[in-house]
Parts: structure tokens; C-alpha cells; sequence
């Protein structure tokens, strides 16, 4: 139970020490984040392939001393057999390894032959044996060690002519020790500098790359209403961070082309009630001056200011409808439709002789009539505003399609002029229309009927030359 606990409260208490260390770097700058994280990471790297490296060296070291001993046991095994004795003449069989300190004892342990006199004496350097050897050394041999050196020790007794002799060996691996200390060292003091230029390196490198992110965070923080027109240097790279200068430049066009359409919206929607305003207001003070005394003056003064309310309703509904169809917010219900009954329903609203509609074979179209009724007669509207002659409207059945012209021979339009036409507010000159109607056109008539035709998939063609008249062509898939 208590070991549990322990290990439970180990478990968040680590917790704790990250979520510490989360709260506290969070609050640094992404620079210094990017270089303690560069340089932790490169550091644990380096500790990781050091590591390996020295635990590969001792292997090597060490293997190679248990090498030598072994195959010195192994030769020494198969020349046993042809000894009668043991004398000077064993050093000449070449059965020792180079390296390997060779001594024979007897079995009261008396030296027989030593290949290093001076060596230290068995029973002193068997006290010195470790008990714990560590993990990558032979369990088969018996490693001493002393202040300054390792030495791996292997005895192999044997019977010649009837007595039993101690064959013991010895490999020093002293230099070994001396050559891992001194890389284990020097590893350490390249992780150290490998830590530091791994943190400059990041501090160089993160400053290099959010150098763009700060000069975005400058612009951005400069950008106000007079000076949207800003933008930043891109340079020829294709990276991430000029990618996002460019991504950056092309958002700070959309948003000034939509502040100036939204000045220039405020402005015309201003101005265009400006006009009934006035008239409703100056009727009222007419009958606030002259009083009801005045039949005449009542009925034209009620006559204008109903006018003027009926064009500043027409305007409004048609700028909330811009609105909602702006937010993605005007719904369509769309139903299989005849568009030739549409057509003829439409043309027929106006009650005006000089609209002339040619019908073809029925067409059907999945779509919103009431939209489609308002698209139909705003083109119509349009043509009879600028056109004293007839306008005609027609409507072909082409199977997979059908089009719709709506031809006037009225003023038409100028070339500079085609790609203006369905944006809001846009008007020719008052004195050249030919409208018959006491509504006063605010220019949105167009701008409605191309979202209502975009909405549907209907794509619209504009043929027109000043003086000879003005083609509008609705294809309608099917």
C-alpha cells in the first residue's frame, strides 16, 4: 500500500514539475523558446550518442582483453597434452597471447614460470577482485581493479605427468581505463559546448526566421484606417515566412478593397436617402407652415411624401437584402420551376405595351421563384429605364440550357463602363434614362439580380454599343 502511495505521489509530482515548467516557458518569447528547446534537444542528443559511444568502447576494450586471455587458454588446453613438464621451453610454443601476463604455480603455489617476474604477487591481486563487476564485463573472468588500473584474471588448472598445475592469466587493461577517463572527460566538455553553440544556434536561427513574424506584428500594429494601404516586402524565396508576407499582403488587399466598398457604400446609401429625406421633411414643413387650409397643397404634399417613403423602402429592403445575402444569411428555396411562367408572370407585372415577350418550349429549373421573379424584372427594369423604345425578352430552349435575352435599343452602356455595372450604387447620368416611373433607381437593381443569378449557377453576358442598345444574355442550366 505504502509503495503505491509513493509511487502515485512520484507520478504527480512529475506532473507537477512539468506543468511548472509548461507555465513558466510559455511566458518567454518564441525565440527563446525555439533555442532551449533546439538547444535541449541537440544536448540530449549529444549525452545519448556519447553514451553509446563509451559503453561501444568499453565493449571493445574490454572484449579484447577477454579475447586475448581466452585464446590463450584455448592454446594452452591443446598444448598441454604433448607437456611431459613445465619449463622455460612453454614460452616457445607461442600459446600466450602478446599482452597476457603468463604464471604457472604449483599446487602448494609455488611460481613454476613467469613471464613478468615483477608482476604482483596472485594472492594479493585476487583481494583486490571486484565483487560487482560491471555490466558489459565477462562473468567468466575475474576483474580486478586497482587505483589506477583493471586487469581481468583467469585461472585454468591442468594435470602434466601426474601433477596438477595452475595455469593463470592476466590481461592489463590499465591504458584502456586511462584512454576512457580522458574521452569521458573531453565528451563531456564537447556536450557542454555543443550545448552552447546549439543554444546560439537557435537564438540565430529563431530570431532569423521570426524576424518577418515581427514585422508582421509591427504592420499590423501601424495598420489603422488611413494607412490600410501598407504592406510588406516580399522577397523571391519561396519559404514559409515570405509565403505568409505574401498570404499577409493579399489579406490586407481584400480588407482595403472591402473597407473602401463599405466607405463607398455608406456614402451612396447616405446619399440616396438624403434625396427622400429632404422631400418628406420639406412637405412637412410646407403643411406645418400653411396648415390644411389648403386642399391642393395637402393632397400633392401627401402624394410626395408617400412617394418619397416608397423609395426609401424600396431602398432599405434592398440594402437588407445585400446584407443577409453578404453574411451568407439570405436562405433560397429552390423547387422545380417552369421559368417560361416565371418569364410570362414577370413580363406581364410591369403592365407596360412596350415589354414584348417570344416563349419557346417549356423549360424546367430547380430554383427559388421568388428570387428568380426578382432577378427577371430587375434586367427588365433596368432595360425600360434606358430604353424609350421597346424592349424585347425572349426565352430559347436549348435542351441542356436555356437562354434568356432581354434586348433594348436604348442608350447602352460604354465600354469603360461593362465591368461596373453590377457593382452597388452604380449609376449612369439621371438625364439620359428614359424611366417612366416616379422611383428613384439607387443602383442595386443589378447587384441584386447578379447574386441571385451567381446563387442559382446562371451566367450572365453583356452585349452592348452606346447609341444602338444593350443585350443581357441568362444562360440557365438545366
Amino acid at each position: 500500500m505504502s509503495c503505491a502511495t509513493n509511487a502515485g505521489d512520484g507520478k504527480f509530482s512529475l506532473k507537477k514539475i512539468k506543468a511548472r515548467f509548461l507555465q513558466i516557458t510559455s511566458r518567454w518569447k518564441l525565440s527563446s523558446q525555439i533555442s532551449l528547446t533546439y538547444g535541449l534537444i541537440f544536448f540530449v542528443t549529444l549525452i545519448f550518442v556519447n553514451i553509446c559511444a563509451t559503453a561501444g568502447v568499453y565493449y571493445l576494450f574490454y572484449h579484447q582483453a577477454e579475447r586475448a586471455i581466452e585464446i590463450s587458454v584455448e592454446r594452452t588446453k591443446k598444448i598441454s597434452s604433448t607437456l611431459k613438464t613445465v619449463d622455460e621451453k612453454f614460452f616457445n610454443t607461442g600459446a600466450v597471447m602478446p599482452g597476457v601476463i603468463f604464471r604457472v604455480t604449483d599446487d602448494t603455489g609455488k611460481i613454476i614460470l613467469d613471464n613478468t617476474p615483477n608482476f604482483w604477487e596472485t594472492e594479493k591481486m585476487l583481494t583486490l577482485a571486484r565483487n560487482n563487476p560491471p555490466f558489459w564485463s565477462n562473468n567468466e573472468f575475474t576483474l580486478i581493479e586497482t587505483q589506477n588500473s583493471f586487469f581481468y584474471y583467469k585461472t585454468l588448472p591442468l594435470e602434466i605427468d601426474g601433477k596438477i598445475f595452475n595455469f593463470q592469466f592476466f590481461r592489463t587493461i590499465t591504458f584502456e581505463k586511462h584512454f576512457i577517463s580522458r574521452l569521458l572527460w573531453t565528451l563531456c566538455l564537447i556536450d557542454l559546448l555543443g550545448l552552447a553553440l546549439a543554444i546560439g544556434a537557435g537564438i540565430f536561427l529563431g530570431r532569423k526566421i521570426l524576424l518577418p513574424l515581427i514585422k508582421i506584428t509591427k504592420t499590423a500594429r501601424e495598420i489603422s484606417a488611413g494607412t490600410i494601404d501598407r504592406r510588406l516586402a516580399v522577397e523571391k524565396s519561396c519559404d514559409e515566412v515570405n509565403n505568409l508576407s505574401a498570404a499577409f499582403n493579399k489579406m490586407l488587399d481584400r480588407l482595403e478593397e472591402s473597407f473602401v466598398q463599405q466607405q463607398r457604400f455608406i456614402a451612396d446609401a447616405s446619399h440616396e436617402l438624403r434625396t427622400p429625406i429632404t422631400i418628406v421633411r420639406g412637405y412637412a414643413d410646407m403643411l406645418e407652415s400653411y396648415g390644411a387650409e389648403d386642399p391642393e397643397l395637402v393632397a400633392e404634399a401627401t402624394a410626395e411624401i408617400k412617394s418619397a417613403a416608397k423609395n426609401m423602402q424600396y431602398l432599405v429592403e434592398n440594402l437588407l437584402f445585400l446584407a443577409r445575402a453578404d453574411q451568407g444569411a439570405q436562405p433560397l428555396n429552390k423547387f422545380p420551376v417552369e421559368i417560361n411562367d416565371l418569364l410570362r408572370f414577370t413580363v406581364d407585372s410591369f403592365k407596360n405595351p412596350r415589354v414584348e415577350f417570344i416563349d419557346d418550349e417549356p423549360f424546367e429549373f430547380d430554383g427559388d421563384a421568388e428570387f428568380l421573379k426578382k432577378m427577371f424584372a430587375a434586367f427588365i427594369d433596368n432595360a425600360l429605364v434606358f430604353s424609350a423604345k421597346k424592349v424585347t425578352v425572349t426565352l430559347k430552349n436549348l435542351g441542356d440550357s436555356a437562354e434568356i435575352k432581354i434586348i433594348d435599343k436604348g442608350i447602352g452602356i460604354a465600354p469603360e463602363n461593362l465591368d461596373k455595372i453590377f457593382g452597388r450604387f452604380f449609376k449612369v447620368d439621371a438625364a439620359r434614362t428614359n424611366s417612366d416611373d416616379d422611383k428613384i433607381s439607387a443602383g442595386l437593381g443589378l447587384s441584386i439580380a447578379k447574386w441571385i443569378a451567381d446563387s442559382h449557377g446562371i451566367k450572365i453576358g453583356v452585349d452592348s454599343e452606346i447609341g444602338a442598345g444593350t443585350i443581357f444574355t441568362l444562360t440557365i442550366p438545366r
